[in-house]
């Protein structure tokens, strides 16, 4: 699966795996950027490249002078739900895909004014998909974007990564507001994820905001058990 990734997402990987096999121990200094450069073959800018995204992550920072160390992370490392799907898919080898079902620009209802902040009536981005990993159908999304902040979305554009689109220009979240839980697949769901009705799903409800607090993003996420699920780590 290597060969489909870009070089920095190769050494992300394999810093990624060192952490999950506890080689990399919390708080322990890493190896060097010349270091990783030397052992992965590949450069110091694609080393520094991923370091500077896993810092950006969390999952390591940096003390001048001294190096980079792995930040006290809980053990299991899974997909953030329903935030960047196809990065957090590419991240981990796997090869992302997108069914678009639906891209219309519709009027904000009074539930959706009140989550992002808008007034009744502002022009909203509905975005249908179904997310797939390795072929396998992973989620069911129905999303609102602020159609003020993001500007024009295409087909194409939703068939891909709309966080990326909106990243080259410039609009990323702060933050995202989660409300996580347990439903059935009805009928509907059933098909989309090609489960059985009845099957466990978990929902998902994401506001995402910019720094300056204000949301650009809604989402309501459907996510079937049998491919995907979610850990907690919880320290003393």
């Amino acid at each position: 699966m290597e060969a489909n990734l870009a070089k920095y997402q190769i050494v992300k990987q394999y810093i990624l795996d060192q952490i999950e096999k506890r080689i990399y121990q919390p708080h322990q200094l890493i190896e060097s950027e010349l270091e990783l450069a030397e052992k992965l073959h590949v450069s110091r800018i694609t080393v520094r490249k991923a370091l500077e995204e896993l810092v950006n992550d969390k999952v390591l920072s940096k003390k001048k002078g001294v190096g980079t160390f792995v930040n006290p992370l809980p053990k299991y490392l899974g997909f953030k739900p329903g935030i960047g799907f196809t990065s957090e898919a590419k991240n981990r080898g796997l090869t992302p895909s997108t069914k678009l079902l639906r891209l219309a620009k519709v009027a904000a209802e009074e539930e959706q004014a009140v989550d992002m902040q808008i007034n009744v009536g502002d022009p909203l981005w509905l975005v249908e998909r179904i997310r797939y990993a390795n072929n396998v159908a992973v989620s069911y999304e129905l999303e609102y974007f602020d159609y003020h902040l993001v500007g024009e979305l295409t087909e194409d554009i939703c068939r891909h990564s709309i966080y990326e689109h909106l990243k080259e220009k410039g609009i990323e979240y702060e933050y995202v507001d989660q409300r996580i839980s347990a439903i059935m697949a009805d009928e509907s769901s059933s098909k989309h994820l090609n489960i059985p009705i009845g099957s466990p799903l978990i929902d998902i409800k994401n506001i995402a905001y910019l720094k300056n607090g204000k949301p650009f993003n809604l989402g309501f996420a459907l996510y079937q058990t049998n491919s995907f699920h979610l850990m907690h780590t919880v320290y003393r």
